[in-house]
C-alpha cells in the first residue's frame, strides 16, 4: 500500500484507496443515487462521519452510526452489507479504474434481508444450526486484542470460525456482537478441547451420574432423588434455549447448611454461569444478555428490599423464553442511546430466608440441611469441572436435535406451569435413558416442591371455595344467588372472624377469580346479588388445587 493510501469504507464495504481523489469521487454521490430510503440514510451519515474526520473502518463505522439515532434497522442494513465481504479478506483493493464499476454497484447494493439471519454470538440455535461463541486473545501488532470464534454444529458437522459472518447455503448469519463481552475460552471450554472435538466429535455418556456422584460427594442432600434432579438441571441449563421455560432453583436453609456451597459447585458446571450477590438492571444486561449464561445470586433475601422492585419483576418475568425483556437508556457525552436486553436464562437463588412469592412460584425449592460430615471444598483449580464442562458442551452439540424432538413429547400428567417448568428437566432425563422409575422418583420430588413453591391456594382461599360449594350443595339443581354479605357471614362463621373483616376480602376474590356466573342485581336495593353454579365453582376450584 502507498503511502497515500488509506483503508476505509461506503456502507460496510471496506476497500484501499488513494485518498487525493478516491474519496472525493465517492463522497461526490448525492444520497438519492442509492434506491434504497435506507441506504440513503447511512450514506448521508456515512458521508458526515467523512466530513468530520471520522476514519471510516468497519467497526468504528458502525459505532459512530450508533450514536447518531441511526435506527436499528438500518444498523441490522450496514452489517448486511458488510456480509458481502469475502471470508479471507478484510478489506477490498480498489484499483482506480475500477472505481466508476464500483460507484454502480454502491448504488443497488444490498442482500434480500430475507436471507440475512442475525444471530446471538454466545448461544444460537434454531432448526438449522446451533452456535457458540468464545472470546480468545490474539497478538495483533505486537499487542493483545480481543476477538471472538465460533463453533457451529450444522448438518452433523461441526466447524470453527473467527469471523462474526457465516454462510450455510444460502442464507447468511451474522452475529450480533454489539457490545456484547464473550466468556473466555480459557474459563470454559479451552480452545484445544474445542478442536480436539471438532476433530473427532464423539458424544459422551454417563454424564448424569458423574454429576449426582459429584454432588453427593461435595454436599449433603435431603433425598437421592434431589440430587438426581439437581444433576439433570445442570444439565439443562445448556439445553435451556432450546425451552420455552426453564424453573429456577431455591436454594433455601440456615447458615453452614452448604448453600454457597452448592451455588459454587453450580457455578462450576452450569452453562456460562454468573455468581453475583448484588444485583442490578446493567448487571444482568452484561450477564445474561452478554452470555445467555446461568445467573446465580447469593444472599437473594436481599431482593426482597423496596429498592430492588423492578429487579424482582424484572427476574419473575424471565423464565420463560422472551420473558423479562427491558430496555436500557444510557445517556454520554450528551447522546441518548437506547438498546434492549433479554433476561431469559436458567437461574439459582440462594437465601437463609424467604424471597418474594411471585419468585418462589418459579422456583424448585431445594431445602438444604447443615451436613453430618465434613465434606471437601469445590475448589476452583481442580480438574474435574473442566472435564465435565468438556462434556456437558459435547452433549449439547451432538444432541441438540434429540433434545429437541424428546421435549415435544414431556409434560403428560403435570398440568399448567408446573407442567412448563417440568418439560425441560424431563427432556434431560429421558436424553441419558434414565430409568421410568428414576425418572417418575425425581417428579415427585419436582411435584412436593412445586406443592410447597406454586402459589395456588392459601388456607383462607380453600376455605372461600369450601364454603361456596357446600352452599349451592344445598340449594335446587346446585344454583343459587348470593350476595357478598350471605358469603361472608358463613365463612366468618366458619373461620372465628368477624363478618365485616372479610367482607371486602370475599368481593375482590370473587372477581379475582371469576367465580359468579353473572352478577343479578341488587337485594333490597343496595346489595348487589350474584348468580352461582356449582359446577362453574368447582370446575374453578380443580384447576387451582391441582398440579
Amino acid at each position: 500500500m502507498n503511502q497515500t493510501d488509506i483503508e476505509f469504507d461506503i456502507l460496510g464495504i471496506a476497500f484501499i484507496g488513494n485518498s487525493n481523489g478516491t474519496l472525493e469521487k465517492i463522497f461526490s454521490l448525492n444520497a438519492d443515487h442509492f434506491q434504497k430510503p435506507e441506504h440513503r440514510e447511512i450514506f448521508r451519515a456515512t458521508k458526515a462521519l467523512h466530513r468530520d474526520g471520522i476514519e471510516l473502518n468497519t467497526f468504528k463505522t458502525t459505532s459512530a452510526l450508533k450514536q447518531q439515532n441511526i435506527k436499528p434497522k438500518l444498523l441490522v442494513t450496514c452489517l448486511d452489507i458488510l456480509a458481502r465481504i469475502p471470508k479471507d479478506k478484510d478489506y477490498f483493493e480498489l484499483q482506480t479504474s475500477r472505481l466508476d464499476s464500483f460507484i454502480e454497484r454502491l448504488k443497488d447494493n444490498g442482500a434480500s434481508s430475507r436471507n440475512i439471519v442475525i444471530a446471538h454470538p454466545a448461544y444460537e440455535v434454531n432448526c438449522e444450526f446451533l452456535t457458540l461463541g468464545f472470546r480468545e486473545i490474539v497478538i495483533v501488532e505486537d499487542k493483545p486484542t480481543d476477538r471472538n470464534f465460533y463453533i457451529i454444529s450444522h448438518d452433523d458437522k461441526f466447524t470453527l470460525h473467527d469471523s462474526n459472518i457465516l454462510q450455510l447455503k444460502n442464507r447468511r448469519f451474522i452475529f450480533d456482537e454489539r457490545e456484547r463481552l464473550l466468556v473466555r475460552h480459557q474459563d470454559r471450554w479451552n480452545k484445544e478441547l474445542i478442536q480436539t472435538f471438532v476433530d473427532n466429535p464423539k458424544s459422551p455418556t454417563g454424564v448424569y451420574v458423574e454429576i449426582k456422584t459429584l454432588l453427593n460427594s461435595y454436599v449433603e442432600l435431603p433425598k437421592e432423588e434431589t440430587a438426581g434432579f439437581i444433576a439433570a438441571w445442570i444439565r439443562a441449563t445448556y439445553f435451556h434455549q432450546l425451552f420455552y421455560s426453564f424453573p429456577f432453583l431455591f436454594i433455601y436453609g440456615k447458615k453452614g447448611c452448604g448453600k454457597s456451597r452448592l451455588l459454587t459447585i453450580l457455578e462450576r458446571l452450569c452453562f456460562n454461569a454468573i455468581k453475583v450477590k448484588g444485583v442490578s438492571v446493567a448487571s444482568l444486561a452484561d450477564s445474561i444478555d452478554g452470555v445467555r449464561g446461568t445467573f446465580l445470586n447469593d444472599q437473594a433475601e436481599a431482593l426482597s428490599n423496596d429498592k430492588n422492585i423492578e429487579i424482582l419483576g424484572l427476574l419473575t418475568d424471565s423464565y420463560t423464553k422472551g420473558g423479562g425483556t427491558r430496555r436500557i437508556v444510557n445517556i454520554s457525552n450528551k447522546k441518548r442511546s437506547v438498546m434492549d436486553f433479554e433476561t431469559y436464562s436458567p437461574k439459582a437463588f440462594a437465601s437463609i430466608k424467604e424471597i418474594d412469592a411471585d419468585l418462589r412460584d418459579r422456583c424448585i425449592e431445594i431445602t438444604m440441611l447443615r451436613a453430618s460430615k465434613d465434606f471437601p471444598e469445590p475448589e476452583a483449580f481442580l480438574l474435574i469441572w473442566g472435564d465435565l464442562r468438556d462434556k456437558l458442551y459435547r452433549l449439547l452439540l451432538t444432541r441438540w436435535k434429540d433434545a429437541r424432538e424428546i421435549y415435544q413429547t414431556t409434560g403428560a400428567g403435570v398440568s399448567h406451569r408446573v407442567r412448563e417448568l417440568w418439560r425441560p428437566i424431563e427432556t434431560i432425563l429421558k436424553l441419558e435413558n434414565v430409568s421410568e422409575v428414576e425418572i417418575q422418583n425425581i417428579k415427585d420430588v419436582f411435584l412436593e416442591s412445586m406443592q410447597i413453591t406454586q402459589i395456588e391456594l392459601n388456607d383462607h382461599e380453600y376455605e372461600l371455595f369450601s364454603v361456596l360449594l357446600e352452599m349451592l350443595k344445598q340449594q335446587e339443581n346446585k344454583k343459587g344467588v348470593f350476595t357478598v354479605g350471605e358469603i361472608a357471614e358463613k365463612l366468618s362463621k366458619e373461620e372465628g372472624v368477624k363478618e365485616k373483616t372479610v367482607q371486602v376480602w370475599v368481593g375482590r376474590m370473587l372477581r379475582q377469580f371469576s367465580l359468579y356466573d353473572y352478577p343479578c342485581g341488587r337485594k333490597n336495593g343496595n346489595k348487589r346479588q350474584y348468580f352461582f353454579s356449582y359446577d362453574h365453582v368447582k370446575n374453578i376450584f380443580e384447576r387451582y388445587k391441582s398440579c
